[in-house]
């Protein structure tokens, strides 16, 4: 167990009501070359509160569990922000976890531990508040922070690839040989749900906000989304009678809208290619295509099908012993 030994001289709690200008200056430029569009938003949404007087009034006395992701830590010399960290509490399958978020550090002013002085108070935080788990995601191309992490005690719990496609592809991309679309039948679901119970584990189907029971073919289902205005369309690849995979549609108010998939692993890049192929077709819908799927696998699939990757992650986690 990491012992947490902390530096708080010039550390301090986030004060929203001056410094999310400040803040959101510091994320912009720490992160500003890597960001996709919803990384813009979120700044943008930022800096938008900042300006909203009566709102950041109203934030300080609401909790963390509420201000979030405008609560965290910062730290300061010369009166001026040189160092962040969000925390992001998120109550999922009966219990907290909080995820550490946007640790940056001026450019001038790294290798100086001033990360993992944010982290360490960021931990302790945690742990005074008798939470399970404290969880954060790396760029696996970030070997200095991947160790940093590591030392003080985080495991890799998976590595995961966003995959991403802005728009139609241009080209006409082939349909693999002797596989036929068709719409996913009620029979399909006990193979579907395993399958997307093993390409999303429980390890990130919380932080993702998949929830793989919304998706069987049941009327009781089917009425929750139509009563919510949940919007989802679902199709399958086949070969003759064997099932190759499915994927689900699903909209979102962000960039892109998600495409979930559940495939046969020893068809992967089959299964994969012939879903994604038929993804404009099958949703009607023109607006950029996201999936989220484990880093590595179906690689080839997903740029014959016209997708970029994104970014791969790496998600950590350290677990907490209740202090009762």
């Amino acid at each position: 167990m990491t012992i947490i030994q902390v530096n708080t001289s010039q550390i301090q709690k986030l004060d929203v009501n001056r410094e999310l200008d400040e803040v959101a200056d510091l994320i912009e430029l720490c992160f500003g070359s890597q960001m996709d569009a919803d990384g813009w938003r979120y700044l943008r949404n930022i800096r938008r509160a900042a300006k909203d007087r009566e709102f950041v009034r109203w934030i300080p006395g609401c909790g963390e569990h509420v201000s979030y992701p405008l609560f965290g830590y910062v730290w300061k010399e010369d009166n001026k922000i040189i160092g962040n960290l969000s925390l992001i509490p998120i109550y999922r399958e009966n219990e907290w976890r909080y995820l550490i978020a946007n640790v940056a550090v001026h450019p001038l002013h790294r290798r100086r531990g001033i990360g993992k002085q944010l982290t360490l108070r960021a931990l302790r935080h945690i742990r005074d508040h008798n939470v399970a788990s404290a969880w954060l995601q790396v760029r696996d191309n970030n070997p200095t922070a991947i160790q940093l992490y590591k030392s003080l005690g985080f495991v890799e719990r998976a590595r995961r690839t966003t995959w991403l496609q802005e728009i139609a592809p241009k080209r006409l991309i082939e349909m693999p040989e002797n596989v036929q679309i068709t719409a996913r039948l009620n029979q399909d679901w006990e193979q579907q749900s395993a399958w997307l119970t093993a390409t999303y584990p429980r390890e990130v189907s919380w932080n993702l906000q998949f929830e793989r029971d919304q998706f069987a073919p049941t009327m009781w289902k089917r009425f929750i989304r139509i009563l919510n205005g949940e919007e989802t369309r679902q199709w399958a690849a086949r070969t003759g009678q064997e099932l190759l995979g499915v994927a689900i549609w699903e909209p979102t108010n962000i960039h892109a809208d998600t495409i979930w998939i559940a495939a046969n692993p020893l068809r992967e890049e089959k299964a994969v290619l012939a879903l994604l192929t038929r993804a404009r077709e099958q949703t009607g819908i023109m607006r950029p295509l996201s999936v989220n799927y484990p880093a590595g696998k179906a690689e080839e699939a997903f740029q014959k099908a016209g997708y970029d990757p994104l970014n791969t992650l790496i998600w950590m986690e350290q677990r907490f012993k209740p202090a009762f």
